[in-house]
């Protein structure tokens, strides 16, 4: 075996190589090896000390001077002696102890580790600072991790659970349980709120009924409240433990119109108490509040009238004027001056107020007399009087009817009504009612 790598160049007994490794591991060069110049003519010396990787001491002296970049050659077994065998077991025995502690290293090194091949220094990364590649599915322990994992990368970017919520933006109520308990995070069908209704939570029970779920609930009912027509379903009941307190708010089946009754558990249920909406109230032409329905409002035409109102907050033409929702079917007709009929209705409302003459939009009051009287057909025929006042006997300022007149453009006649039990509006109140009662055990809030 012979050694050849890189030249050499001797002056007296000191050799220096170019592009050598005398010391590398398992090299095999040592004391007593013979060096072999290729100088003309050929040279030959003993190495008798190896100073470093490029640096020997032989014997003899050169001579003459060998120059820089001659090729050499090392005999690396010119001796069967028993001294040049155990030096090159020795030798590589130490090369394999230098690679077998460098490979030690690297496999429980948790950071980068250096160690030298064939006289080669590598850095390497300690094994136990590595996650396995690939799919990662068969990391089971990441005991040397020391940063936390960014968000991009999979973790939460924080090393505690309050940095980890803060970090994925998550509130108080990721802490919470959720459930019906103090303190917990509502669930979908809490107290009845959000659930699917069914024969059981959505029982056909009468409003005033004690038979009522403690807490927040939904129920299926249908009542008529005292004289308003049309049936009313029940959306939510309200009430404490012990069922001493309960309210109940109710809702019309085919009309926005509500109403509330309360107990305190010793008295009964109070009387329904209807919310005023634009449902149930009109606004008369100056502009002030009535409770009313059906309503419909008179004026002398359509192309005469100056009040965009008119036909707002669910009013709709039907001939000279407008009517509410449940008023729909009527008719409105001008005869003459002054006097106009309205057909479809079952006449003047039974309880309440019943004609409103013009008012002044600006607030001045009445502009005229109006009356209404019974037709042969079942109609209404409406009349409309200048104001005129005369003096009483007993010298009183009376206000009597003086010459027709029709309807100013900047105002219009109130007329509160009741309706037949077949107009459109009963009708569709009447389906509805009949709808509710035939529906399917389980049923959408």
């Amino acid at each position: 075996m012979i050694y050849t790598t890189g030249t050499i160049a001797i002056s007296g007994n000191t050799l220096t190589g170019t592009g050598t490794n005398f010391t590398a591991a398992g090299s095999l060069i040592r004391n007593g090896c013979t060096v072999i110049a290729m100088t003309s003519p050929v040279q030959v010396f003993q190495i008798t000390t190896i100073g470093s990787a490029t640096s020997l001491t032989v014997t003899p002296a050169a001579n003459p001077t060998v120059p820089a970049g001659t090729r050499f050659a090392i005999l690396l077994s010119d001796s069967l002696s028993v001294d040049g065998l155990a030096q090159d077991i020795a030798e590589t025995f130490t090369m394999y102890q230098r690679y077998m502690s460098g490979f030690a290293d690297v496999m429980n090194g948790t950071s980068d580790v250096t160690i030298t091949i064939n006289g080669t220094a590598v850095t390497v990364p300690g094994q136990k600072s590595l996650a396995k590649k690939g799919a990662n599915s068969d990391i089971t322990s990441l005991s040397g991790l020391k940063t936390a994992l960014s968000i991009n990368q999979g973790g939460t970017g924080a090393t505690n659970a309050a940095d980890a919520r803060t970090n994925l933006d998550l509130g108080s109520s990721a802490t919470k349980d959720v459930g019906t308990a103090t303190d917990n995070v509502l669930q979908v069908g809490a107290f009845g709120l959000g659930a699917t209704l069914n024969s059981t939570n959505a029982r056909p029970i009468s409003p005033g009924s004690s038979d009522q779920p403690t807490g927040y609930g939904y129920w299926s009912a249908t009542e008529n409240i005292g004289a308003f027509p049309g049936a009313w379903q029940g959306v939510i009941n309200v009430r404490t433990a012990g069922a001493i307190y309960s309210q109940l708010a109710m809702t019309g089946i085919s009309t926005a119109r509500m109403a509330i009754r309360v107990s305190n558990g010793s008295n009964g249920f109070t009387g329904w108490s209807e919310f005023y909406t634009t449902t149930n109230t009109t606004k008369a032409s100056d502009g002030t509040l009535k409770a009313a329905s059906p309503v419909a409002r008179i004026v002398k035409s359509l192309e005469e009238c100056q009040r965009t109102d008119i036909a707002e907050d669910g009013f709709s033409w039907c001939g000279c004027g407008t009517a509410n929702a449940e008023a729909e079917g009527i008719t409105l007709s001008r005869l003459d001056v002054g006097v106009y009929v309205l057909t479809g209705s079952a006449g003047l409302a039974s309880e309440g107020w019943q004609l409103l003459p013009p008012m002044d939009p600006g607030g001045m009051g009445e502009l005229g007399v109006v009356e209404a009287e019974q037709t042969e057909s079942g109609g209404l025929t409406i009349r409309l009087f200048k104001r005129k006042y005369i003096l009483s006997e007993e010298g009183e300022i009376v206000k009597t009817k003086g010459a027709p007149i029709d309807v100013p453009a900047n105002s219009w006649i109130d007329v509160r009504l009741d309706m037949p039990e077949d107009s459109i509006w009963k009708t569709r109140a009447s389906e509805a009612s009949l709808e509710l009662t035939e529906q399917p055990e389980d049923i959408q809030p």
